[in-house]
């Protein structure tokens, strides 16, 4: 098991959104589900095979 340790940096993070939207720091959405769909899209995951990552729509 491995610990990991997270602290909150508002500034870096908005550098990361910048890089973002600028198309410089390429973002892989394999597609964008609303809250109600959130289990199905966590059990797609699990079972593998998925490139992206889901945008949770509230």
């Amino acid at each position: 098991m491995t610990a990991v340790e997270v602290r909150p940096d508002g500034a870096r993070l908005g550098g990361l959104l910048a890089r973002a939207a600028s198309g410089e720091l390429p973002l892989r959405v394999h597609d964008a589900v609303p809250l109600e769909k959130v289990a199905e899209a966590h059990r797609s995951m699990a079972l593998g095979g998925v490139r992206g990552r889901y945008v949770l729509i509230p």
